[in-house]
């Protein structure tokens, strides 16, 4: 008997590294710049989800990120990534993970994660300089 082509959702053929399938609002502005981000930094990309309307692209245990992706609460999104970035740059002091492999970070928030009750976790991590994108 043959193997099936497709074992998991990662093994499914897509135009964009953000696999199909979310439960996101047809025509979502979000999604559509999610998408392009995505296929410009890559799958070597640590997504930290702030809760809100984006938390619907994962349904456990289901993701389409090709990449890693981490579920935060709603306002505390930077301090996630913070504790990203400090976990990748340990590791890489450590030598447990060589500089080659280290992971781009990416928070993917919105209004009120943002600017809303997220302001004080959102300007500390500029403060600090937290080497990692925001969305």
């Amino acid at each position: 008997m043959n193997e099936p082509a497709f074992r998991t959702m990662k093994d499914l053929p897509s135009v964009h590294l953000l696999g199909a399938g979310t439960s996101m609002c047809a025509g979502c502005g979000g999604l559509e710049i999610l998408h392009e981000i995505y296929d410009l930094v890559g799958e070597r990309t640590v997504v930290v989800n702030a809760a809100g309307c984006m938390t619907l692209l994962a349904n456990y245990p289901f993701t389409p990120f090709r990449g890693s992706w981490l579920y935060t609460s709603m306002a505390s999104a930077p301090a996630g990534a913070q504790g990203v970035r400090d976990a990748l740059d340990i590791l890489i002091e450590k030598k447990r993970i060589k500089p080659e492999e280290d992971l781009e970070v990416m928070v993917l928030t919105g209004d009120g994660a943002a600017y809303g009750m997220g302001l004080s976790a959102t300007s500390s991590a500029i403060e600090r300089g937290l080497d990692f994108l925001y969305l």
